[in-house]
């Protein structure tokens, strides 16, 4: 584990860690307890926000040039990396998650869900179909999870019982963060929606939420990959297939997310359209409800209608030569054994 945790920690969490085997009997005393009764401590639960700003160079002064970092304690993420596991078990056994999830899963990556999509449109495409790669953007999602629902999928679709489902009850209900600047500090507010942030099991909660859309899609047909709360759906359309599934496939995504308390971003979610490979007469994509582009990000990586990958190469470069420039201001600090 990351020695990160909260600044209202008592003890600095890489201090903890370095001591760990010294106290290691009183936390697994904490550890125990609170499985066994069901009950998350209380004093786990404060988060601390603090915001941290997206760019250098951008205006200080706009609160939408931020992002909320939140911190949990140090002792509150050793408490869930063990349930991980536990939960991370019963769900890899049983074959709960299904293949097209990759989002914090082990042996699964954002490299492995682009290496399936990937796969699956050259092989659409080389077969002479147009293929539509739909990335949805949802709004604030980690943050609007219904708890009900969220206990709901743990206990009918994953399983989780008895004491275990009163521990994730207690874990996820009464919450509360605080927003922290410099030396100033807001008042706790409470937090009654949503995931934790910050936290070790939250990301897999968001994903087992997510699990009857993954059934929808399934249903209709259509190809889908997920990775947390982004969403790649690819549809294969021929020159006289009417744009019909992909209009009930929107429409039941949206009606789906609206009765989970999620929302789907209209003016993030973008669309890429793939032509075969030996095409012969275009296709009319001027009527897609999503924003069409020639090259779009997804999951960090930049998609481009021809699947040249030059714009991907063109940017990773453009990152390269500016962290040169930043090393090479150290030239003059550093003895030339250490530059080379």
């Amino acid at each position: 584990m990351k020695p990160s945790g909260s600044p209202e920690d008592s003890l600095p969490s890489r201090l903890l860690r370095d001591v760990l085997p010294a106290v290691a009997p009183a936390v697994l005393d904490i550890v125990n307890s609170s499985f066994s009764s069901g009950v998350f401590p209380a004093a786990f639960k404060n988060a601390v926000v603090q915001p941290l700003l997206k760019k250098p160079g951008l205006d200080q002064s706009d609160c939408a040039n931020y992002r909320p970092i939140s911190k949990l304690p140090f002792i509150s993420k050793v408490v869930e990396k063990l349930a991980l596991m536990q939960l991370t078990s019963h769900l890899d056994d049983n074959g709960l998650l299904g293949p097209f999830q990759s989002g914090f899963r082990r042996n699964y990556s954002t490299e492995s869900a682009h290496i399936r999509a990937f796969n699956d449109i050259l092989i659409l495409t080389d077969s002479g179909f147009h293929v539509l790669l739909l990335l949805l953007d949802l709004t604030a999602a980690f943050n609007t999870v219904d708890h009900t629902i969220l206990l709901s999928r743990l206990e009918y679709w994953v399983g989780v019982t008895g004491t275990a489902l009163e521990w994730f009850k207690s874990y996820l209900n009464v919450r509360c963060f605080s927003v922290h600047v410099r030396d100033c500090s807001s008042p706790n507010v409470p937090l009654p929606w949503g995931v934790p942030q910050g936290s070790i099991l939250g990301p897999l909660l968001f994903s087992i939420s997510m699990l009857p859309l993954g059934k929808i899609l399934a249903s209709l047909e259509v190809n889908y990959h997920f990775y947390a709360d982004d969403c790649q759906i690819y549809l294969q359309i021929s020159q006289q297939h009417s744009f019909s599934l992909m209009s009930e496939c929107l429409s039941q995504v949206s009606s789906w997310l609206s009765q989970n308390c999620l929302r789907l971003n209209d003016s993030k979610s973008d669309a890429i359209h793939f032509s075969p490979t030996n095409m012969n007469g275009a296709l009319d994509v001027s009527a897609l409800p999503l924003n069409l582009k020639s090259c779009a990000t997804s999951l960090g990586v930049k998609l481009d209608s021809d699947l040249l990958m030059s714009s991907q190469v063109n940017a990773t470069v453009k990152s390269c030569f500016f962290q040169l420039r930043r090393i090479s201001r150290l030239k003059s600090i550093l003895k030339r054994l250490d530059l080379e």
